[in-house]
């Protein structure tokens, strides 16, 4: 804003029903933000229709650097919501962070450091992940797929524990895809990332609360968003299946005129055509997956919707703007 020192770090945090959270972010945000000489808060609250964005704008009121809240007119997903807190990010430096606080944001003053024109994105590297056995082995089969796709050498890609410089902030912004997931567009840039180590927390007893249904949307788009791949390999099986239809059906035809007819064969000639169904239903499947992101990407709809923005500086409100 006109008349405020431009602030060296940005620190990004989605909200989902954090009401509760908030105090205990800005009593642990706050120092990081006097430790790194001058920063601000980027709250946006995904749409949670409870008392964050007012408990958030309470909080902003006495606290000591400024604090931007947005509020999302429903909820769009974490990535929609990082996105929102990065278009309105002023700082030379932008983090992001969730705001279960996992990840601990006494780290980021370390990391601050570590960016450089030779390494424009530091990530956070959970050497030692507190988080459940399935999803720590989900997350290394997706780092593997997203590293191979996008020729990135991450070991933990999946980490929103990012500090990220000016320019590398503008660059993401110039993305107009409805379906983003922030690891993978900066992958695709190209641009150099440095893992550094990080503490790792156990998540709190309340949880994640974003919906589960962005999550698994998420998880197509980082099958079917960034390669073709999938449309191939089922293209393969597709004519690998009808080989062996081929050539069972041939034997069973031999099979009946060398030997005759019985049970068996029809079994097997069942057997060969439910398989070969199977397979034709993937791909169906498969391919109405890819033509959904065509048609939402068609229609051009807005990646989310802001229906209110609030920036507070020095205990006052100094601009405000509904939707």
């Amino acid at each position: 804003m006109l008349g405020e020192p431009h602030p060296r770090l940005s620190l990004v945090i989605p909200l989902y029903r954090d009401e509760a959270a908030l105090e205990q972010i800005f009593a642990r945000c706050e120092p990081v933000l006097d430790e790194v000489d001058g920063g601000e808060l980027v709250l946006v609250d995904d749409g949670g229709f409870d008392g964050t964005t007012l408990r958030a704008l309470e909080l902003a009121r006495a606290a000591r650097h400024p604090t931007t809240v947005v509020r999302l007119a429903r909820n769009f997903g974490q990535h929609a919501a990082v996105f929102a807190g990065l278009a309105h990010a002023q700082g030379d430096a932008v983090a992001t962070l969730d705001s279960d606080l996992q990840y601990p944001p006494e780290e980021l003053p370390m990391m601050l450091r570590e960016l450089s024109p030779e390494y424009p994105v530091v990530s956070g590297w959970r050497e030692h992940r507190r988080d459940p056995f399935l999803r720590r082995t989900v997350t290394r089969l997706l780092t593997r797929w997203l590293n191979r796709q996008t020729g990135a050498r991450l070991r933990d890609f999946g980490s929103m524990f990012r500090v990220y410089d000016r320019a590398t902030v503008d660059l993401m912004l110039t993305f107009t895809e409805r379906h983003r997931y922030v690891p993978a567009i900066v992958a695709w840039l190209g641009v150099p990332i440095k893992e550094v180590p990080i503490a790792h927390r156990e998540r709190s007893a309340r949880g994640s609360h974003h919906r589960i249904g962005p999550l698994v949307e998420m998880t197509l788009d980082l099958v079917t968003g960034y390669t073709v791949f999938p449309l191939r390999a089922l293209t393969t099986l597709g004519l690998l299946a009808s080989l062996v239809g081929f050539v069972g059906t041939v034997a069973l035809a031999l099979y009946r005129v060398l030997v005759g007819g019985g049970g068996a064969g029809t079994v097997s000639a069942f057997a060969l055509i439910f398989g070969l169904l199977t397979v034709q239903l993937l791909i169906v499947a498969l391919v109405g997956e890819y033509i959904g992101r065509v048609y939402s990407e068609v229609k051009g709809r807005p990646y989310y919707v802001v229906a209110a923005t609030s920036r507070v500086c020095d205990g006052e409100l100094v601009s405000m703007r509904a939707a």
